[in-house]
């Protein structure tokens, strides 16, 4: 037992440890402490704090120890017990029993307090206070809000003669009868607002004619209080909140008194003329959000006003004789009305302030502001305002603070502030006008101009040179003023006399003696003298002029100057280059050229080669054409820091509010978007190939792949046009992405976006995990797929590295949370994110072998594409010949006259006349002979000598080169000689042996298959066809071709004419794999 009573006293001496005093003792604090009792007390303790603490109950003489505390708070404890006599013998004067969850005031424990004239029970759950529950007569202040009541205590105030402050607020009453306030001859100040107030009789403030102040606000008066006529001396009339539509004259006439009238937030429909005439001491009145009121009634009889404020009403105008009655009004707030023109009130000369904010003043002029000479403050804010006249404020000298934002100032003329040099706060934002003329702004301390596009231009800092805060429409007009952002200080010209400070420093010799100053009365005492020196001072004081004077240095200290300017420059608002250092621009510039190049490369051979479109190379080209629009995005940027090198505040303007910008941050986003979501369709159907490989008929037709890509650009489109509709604006930031989450609707477009991308990452993630699993352990590991597998998985882990931090530290930033630096994530936006866009073409296409043969297929296309049109000019030569040679002419005397006709040919001319046609080089001459030898059993002649038309060629099945255009020129060359055509061949001999598109190696679904076997087998079952068209006895297939016209001549033809040329063309890919075959075969 004694141990337990000395842990609890050591626990108690503990927490009063915590506890902080003042005052040599005479004060207490104890907030907060843990305490579960009372510290211990000493008698000359004033005042004890110990709310917010544990404290449940109060033994009996607990402040005995303290006989002179007067002041104690209690509250935030959970007293659940307050002993009879608890609170005697101190002199108690303030109570405090807040928030401490009391049912009833402890009457018991308050009843011998009879010094107590302080008390407050505040938040509580007290419901009724029995008469005597306040025990102390003297009480003058009596606080009960926040609790359960639900009608006055007069039982319990009816004691109370020498209460002067009774507040009641926040209860459940619901009405003041007659009775229901007890004689209350001294009470000043009745608080009853935020209760449930619908009627007071008219004689519920008899007992109370002393009232200087009545609070009704927030209750549910429908009617202004006829009572209040029983109040002769009252003076603030507080009926804010409640719904009283009606005001009758003669009711508060009978309030001579009053002061201040306060009617805002009713439903006021009408306000009798007359009701707030004959109010001599009226200064301040207050009829804001009176929503149905029209006009402000007459004050005549009430000069003294100094305050008016209709705010939130119908007021279209105001009465001509406003001023004429108020000749003394300083403040007139007339904000959110109709008024469509600035009163006449040039008989308010005392006028302050004047507010018309949000009203339809469309026009304002010199005249406007006529008698106001002493109007310091001018609100003309949210109006239809378009011209600032060079006159409008010559009647305003004394302005000091003119807000005209959100207007729609297209000018302001270049004199409109040269009158007002006064002028320290200027609000012009929101507006439209181009140039803010700077005359008369030079003692100008805030100034905000935001929200104007057209202000391109700004003035430098010397302008203004006590500015202090700047709120301006582009983050580049703060780049002048970054080095008085990062301090500085001013300069001469610029300090006035009181922003200045002068240190006067006395410096005396060793002789002297500070004794007389430290003793001296009439010395200041906080001067930092020594006592040191003699009788010197004495002399000092004597002859003030002439020794102290001697004695003096004066120091001149200039105040340091800071200025606060936004929007703050920065990585992505930069002020001297786009791109900050030298290894982002050779960055980006590589990254722009590969891009570029390699996807531009990829595009061009995947649509111009002859290979059929399947469904793999259908997406490889999309996602090709993806990545090509981030490099034309990632071109406009380059070009513009090359073009803005060193100045780009002076073009970053223009280069953001111009289209280019826009078209750039479209492209930026669509490339994006559409990459991503190619990327995941590639991979879905990579993993559906991969682990159904035994469905061949069930994979993703052409048909369905064009389906899904046009879901995916129209995404694409509709993400990367929402910027351009309102959602977010590329034009926020000099990189040109939608990066702006100052509203949640472009907060929710970047989170989308983010959320959008991060699903589809996982998708490929998941997709590749399934196929790893699907081929790890089977045959197929090093298979076809199994690299293909390898090498998407390359691809995307590429992107993902560039995609995932940009996504996570995206998202953390748009919640709030910065985990890098601005300059770090402009190198991931500008550098890292584009950087797939350039791997993509090399690590999909460019690289394969496939790829390396379409190109080789494109050069021969463009080859035979150059052949083909010379062959058709030799046509055309040959074709205008033959209509001058005798057959054609039917002239024997021509015929006989001639020799021999010349060649058909253009080319012949070239040849002497009569040489024979030069021999091949021996390269060609053997390769010309064992293509002859292929081709000699279906290119000879008919044998019958009189021509006849050709044979027709058999259907073909397959598609067919292009050599076959060359056939038009082979019937006229033989139709020439007067002899047949040689027997068709079949179409299959002039294709090339080739892959389908099925086995296309440029495809992701097989990126080696030149390697595989089930390829191979395929290929050596096609060319086993091919070679089965040709002649008998041949060894291997070649790819033959006709000569333009046959080695023999008609028998009609001259004897000397000489024998037809084989024309020599370049050998196709099959002619030049099957050379490079033979003499392997040998």
């Amino acid at each position: 037992m004694w141990a337990a009573a000395l842990w609890a006293a050591g626990a108690l001496w503990a927490a009063a440890a915590m506890c902080s005093g003042g005052g040599g003792g005479e004060r207490l604090d104890c907030r907060s402490a843990g305490l579960q009792a009372l510290p211990p007390l000493h008698h000359n303790l004033i005042s004890l704090d110990v709310s917010n603490n544990n404290i449940s109950s109060l033994p009996r003489d607990a402040l005995l120890p303290a006989t002179g505390l007067r002041d104690l708070n209690l509250s935030s404890n959970r007293l659940e017990l307050v002993s009879a006599g608890s609170l005697s013998g101190a002199a108690l004067a303030r109570l405090w029993l807040d928030r401490c969850s009391l049912r009833r005031l402890p009457a018991h424990a308050l009843r011998d307090l009879r010094r107590l004239h302080y008390l407050s029970a505040e938040d509580n759950l007290i419901s009724e206070l029995e008469g005597g529950a306040v025990g102390a007569r003297g009480l003058r202040t009596l606080r009960l809000s926040r609790n359960l009541l639900r009608a006055v205590p007069t039982h319990a105030l009816a004691p109370l003669h020498h209460l002067q402050t009774l507040s009641l607020s926040g209860n459940l009453i619901t009405e003041l009868s007659d009775s229901s306030l007890p004689p209350l001859p001294a009470l000043h100040t009745l608080v009853l607002k935020r209760n449930r107030i619908t009627h007071i009789e008219p004689r519920a403030f008899a007992n109370t004619p002393a009232l200087h102040v009545l609070r009704l606000e927030e209750n549910l008066l429908s009617e202004l209080p006829p009572a209040i006529q029983l109040l002769p001396v009252l003076q603030d009339l507080l009926l804010s909140g409640n719904r009283i539509e009606v005001v009758e004259a003669g009711i508060l006439q009978q309030c001579r008194l009053l002061k201040r009238l306060d009617l805002r937030g009713n439903p006021l429909t009408r306000l009798h003329r007359h009701a707030l005439q004959h109010l001599p001491h009226l200064r301040t009145l207050i009829l804001s959000e009176a929503r149905g009121l029209r006009e402000v009634p007459s004050l005549n009889g009430s000069a003294q006003v100094r305050t008016l404020r209709v705010e939130r009403a119908r007021l279209t105008r105001l009465s001509t004789d406003l001023c004429r009655h108020a000749p003394l009004l300083q403040s007139l707030e007339m904000k959110s009305n109709y008024i469509d023109r600035v009163p006449d009130l040039h008989e308010c000369s005392e006028l302050h302030l004047l507010d018309l904010s949000s009203n339809e003043i469309s026009a304002v002029q010199g005249s406007s502001f006529r008698g106001l000479h002493k109007l310091l403050d001018l609100l003309l804010a949210r109006n239809r305002l378009r011209h600032i006249p060079s006159d409008t404020f010559i009647h305003t000298p004394e302005l000091q603070r003119l807000n005209l934002e959100e207007n729609q100032i297209e000018h302001i003329d270049m004199e409109a502030f040269v009158s007002i040099s006064k002028l320290e706060d200027l609000n012009v934002g929101n507006n439209i006008f181009p140039w803010l003329p700077a005359s008369g702004l030079q003692r100008l301390l805030h100034l905000k101009a935001h929200n104007n596009p057209n202000l391109r231009h700004f003035h430098p800092p010397d302008v203004f040179p006590r500015i202090q805060t700047l709120v301006l429409s582009y983050a580049y007009h703060c780049c002048e003023f970054m080095p008085l952002m990062e301090g500085g200080t001013v300069t001469e010209e610029e300090t006035s006399e009181e922003d200045a400070s002068t240190d006067l420093v006395i410096i005396p010799s060793q002789s002297i003696d500070a004794e007389a100053w430290l003793n001296a009365t009439d010395v200041w005492s906080q001067l930092n003298v020594s006592a040191a020196g003699g009788s010197r001072w004495q002399a000092m004081l004597e002859d003030w002029e002439s020794d102290l004077v001697e004695g003096v240095s004066e120091h001149r200290v200039e105040p340091s100057r800071r200025v606060q300017c936004l929007p703050l420059p920065g990585p992505f608002l930069p002020c001297v280059d786009l791109f900050d250092w030298w290894t982002l621009r050779c960055g980006v510039w590589a990254v722009f050229l590969l891009a570029l190049l390699g996807n531009g490369t990829v595009v061009f051979v995947l649509i111009c080669s002859r290979s059929r479109i399947d469904v793999p190379r259908f997406l490889v080209t999309n996602l090709a054409a993806a990545d090509f629009f981030m490099g034309i995005y990632l071109g406009f940027l380059a070009v513009v820091d090359a073009g803005t090198l060193g100045e780009f505040r002076a073009h970053a303007i223009a280069w953001q509010m111009s289209g280019g910008c826009r078209l750039a941050g479209f492209l930026g986003v669509l490339s994006s978007e559409l990459s991503v979501y190619t990327l995941a369709v590639i991979t879905l159907e990579r993993n559906y190939a991969i682990t159904h490989a035994m469905h061949l008929n069930k994979r993703l037709s052409l048909r369905h792949a064009a389906f899904v890509m046009a879901a995916g650009w129209g995404f694409s489109l509709t993400a990367a046009s929402l910027p351009l509709l309102g959602v977010s604006d590329y034009r926020k930031f000099a990189v040109c992405l939608p990066f702006e989450t100052s509203s949640p609707v472009a907060l929710g477009y970047v989170v989308s976006l983010l959320a959008i991308n991060g699903v589809a990452f996982l998708v490929l993630l998941g997709c590749y995990l399934k196929m790893y699993c699907a081929i790890r352990g089977s045959q197929a590991w090093n298979s076809n797929d199994s690299r293909i597998a390898k090498r998407m998985a390359l691809l995307v882990f590429t992107d993902f590295l560039c995609w995932s931090p940009i996504a996570f530290f995206a998202l953390t930033a748009a919640f709030g949370l910065q985990l890098v630096s601005l300059e770090e994530a402009k190198v991931f936006t500008v550098f890292v994110l584009p950087l797939n866009s350039c791997c993509n073409p090399f690590l999909y296409a460019i690289l394969t072998k496939q790829f390396k043969k379409d190109c080789a297929l494109v050069c021969k296309a463009i080859e035979e594409s150059r052949v083909t049109r010379g062959i058709g000019r030799c046509r055309h030569s040959s074709n205008f010949s033959n209509r001058q040679t005798p057959a054609n002419t039917n002239s024997l005397a021509e015929r006989s006259s001639r020799g021999q006709h010349h060649a058909a040919c253009a080319c012949r001319r070239l040849l002497p006349a009569g040489a024979p046609p030069p021999p091949p080089p021996a390269a060609r001459r053997a390769r010309l002979l064992r293509w002859l030898r292929a081709c000699g059993p279906r290119s000879a002649p008919a044998p019958a000598p009189a021509p006849r038309p050709p044979a027709a060629a058999p259907a073909r099945t397959g598609s067919v080169s292009s050599s076959v255009e060359f056939s038009s020129s082979r019937s006229d060359s033989w139709r020439t000689y007067g002899r047949a055509p040689p027997p068709p061949r079949r179409a299959v001999s002039w294709l090339v042996a080739r892959k389908t598109s099925q086995d296309s190696n440029l495809s992701s679904s097989r990126n080696d298959s030149s390697g595989s076997n089930a390829t191979a087998s395929t290929g050596t079952w096609r060319t086993s066809r091919s070679g089965g068209s040709a002649a008998g006895g041949a060894g291997r297939p070649r790819l033959t071709r006709q000569p333009a016209v046959s080695a023999e001549e008609p028998p009609l033809s001259p004897p000397a004419l000489p024998a037809p040329r084989h024309l020599h063309t370049i050998p196709s890919a099959a002619e030049a794999e099957l050379q490079q075959e033979e003499p392997d075969a040998r």
